[in-house]
């Protein structure tokens, strides 16, 4: 890792070092820490595989190493560059000058004067105290917040399910009673494609845009190759019927609801409240301790914000990306 590709540049006793990325760093990540999908080498490789540059900054105090950051760069008319650092960096400890001080350093990577740019987006809730660090550190907001809600799976079954908010907890127990089938997968292509077909039919009817659909089997394949588990998909069947499902994304010690789809028959019975909860419990089984449920909008789609937060999972909004 101390091969850097670059040299190391250093500020109150902060030296960042890029380098390639190592998944033997992500073990001395605290294993009560969420690992966002952004953050994780997983991610990062599938990216390198389609030619997106990514690198792994390891970042150091007088201490030694302290954290670790995923940045993906794209260079423009070759005239100037602008890297991404998302929901990170991750911390193996707190920096012992301070976050300021560790944003700080991360900036110094940058470079206006010679067209190099960095956007930090960092995982700090969105409260006076992150923003005056991020000030102090030199850094001006250009973007407001994401939000979402993680929910822990550490808890046992029947402890995740009376936490279930109580119409969310009714509908679940309807769906268990009805005429239906669930199915577990995700290490095969076809487990999980007729939910991209679904998916794709959706963007082009509401007319939006999303994280391409190709992420899921790149994803996948990028995970077979390392040996490590990729995808979980859940299918809830009523005879030889699709009526709902969702895709996972797994990263460490976390999983990211990626997508999920309802027909007619499935709302009526419940059937992604259960495709959810079988999830849930199955991603635990896997030794998940996590979930991120991914986009919470309660403005534009607030049908779909209740429906995750009716897990009982705390919605959570960021501070937003940084210059």
């Amino acid at each position: 890792m101390h091969s850097a590709q670059s040299p190391a540049q250093s500020h109150d006793q902060i030296t960042v070092r890029p380098g390639p990325i190592d998944p033997t760093h992500w073990r001395a990540l605290p294993e009560g820490t969420p690992i966002p999908l952004q953050q994780h080498w997983l991610y990062g490789l599938a990216l390198q595989s389609v030619g997106v540059p990514v690198y792994q900054w390891q970042i150091e105090d007088a201490d030694g190493p302290f954290g670790l950051a995923l940045v993906a760069r794209r260079r423009f008319f070759r005239l100037f560059s602008f890297d991404t650092l998302l929901r990170g960096p991750l911390y193996f400890r707190e920096p012992t000058t301070g976050i300021a001080a560790a944003h700080r350093a991360l900036r110094r990577k940058s470079n206006p004067w010679r067209w190099r740019f960095l956007l930090q987006q960092p995982e700090l809730p969105d409260n006076t105290e992150t923003t005056q660090a991020l000030k102090a550190a030199g850094l001006r907001r250009v973007a407001t917040g994401y939000s979402t809600a993680w929910l822990d799976l550490r808890p046992k079954p029947d402890v995740l399910r009376a936490a279930l908010v109580g119409k969310w907890r009714t509908q679940l127990r309807a769906a268990e009673k009805a005429d239906m089938q669930i199915s577990i997968g995700g290490h095969k292509t076809h487990h999980y494609a007729w939910l991209l077909e679904k998916e794709a039919a959706q963007r082009s009817a509401r007319s939006y845009h999303a994280t391409p659909l190709e992420l899921v089997p790149l994803y996948q394949a990028t995970a077979e190759h390392a040996g490590e588990l990729g995808i979980l998909s859940v299918t809830a069947m009523s005879g030889r019927r699709r009526i709902a499902g969702a895709i996972f994304l797994l990263h460490g010690n976390s999983a990211t609801y990626h997508m999920g789809w309802v027909g007619e028959e499935g709302r009526s019975t419940g059937a992604q409240n259960r495709v959810l909860f079988e999830a849930m419990c199955a991603l635990r089984q896997k030794g998940i301790s996590f979930l991120d449920l991914g986009g919470i909008n309660t403005a534009e789609g607030a049908g779909i914000a209740r429906f995750k937060l009716g897990t009982g999972a705390a919605p959570v909004t960021y501070t937003g990306s940084w210059i």
